[in-house]
């Protein structure tokens, strides 16, 4: 005989859908429900003249995107929602993940984030970032004290 624990306390209604999708894992090992944090894919490329990073993100919106970059780093968050329940209908099989991301990737070289431009097609977001000039040489002013 299997038991359910159920802990009380904490959100009950969180609780409660995850005994239920416990059950139906029990009733049928090949169950499984995503609503938890996710980590899509991402690969990084890198050229002579920029960093490109590009993220699978299918079923997102670009409006449920957020990116923060630096010349060191960047941020790639969103949340992917569930699709919307079909009627007269039930889960077989449930293997598309859910709910909030975030993903933190250190760029290989330091990258001008003004630079930066970001396009989403076919559920795959791609930036691409130019890099900072390593031999770039720059004046600097000498100042004297009055």
């Amino acid at each position: 005989m299997n038991f359910i624990k159920i802990k009380l306390g904490g959100n009950f209604e969180d609780e409660f859908q995850k005994a239920v999708h416990e059950v139906f894992h029990l009733v049928s090992p090949v169950f499984r429900y995503y609503e938890s944090v996710w980590r899509p894919s991402i690969d990084v490329y890198e050229s002579v003249e920029e960093v490109i990073i590009l993220a699978d993100l299918a079923g997102l919106n670009k409006e449920e995107l957020h990116i923060e970059l630096d010349h060191r780093k960047i941020k790639i968050a969103g949340v992917r929602k569930a699709v919307a329940d079909l009627k007269d209908s039930r889960y077989r099989l449930a293997e598309i993940p859910r709910g909030y991301f975030e993903r933190i990737i250190v760029l290989p070289e330091a990258v001008d984030a003004d630079s930066a431009v970001a396009s989403y097609a076919d559920g795959v977001l791609m930036i691409r970032i130019n890099k900072l000039a390593a031999n770039k040489t720059r004046c600097i002013q000498i100042k004297t004290e009055e």
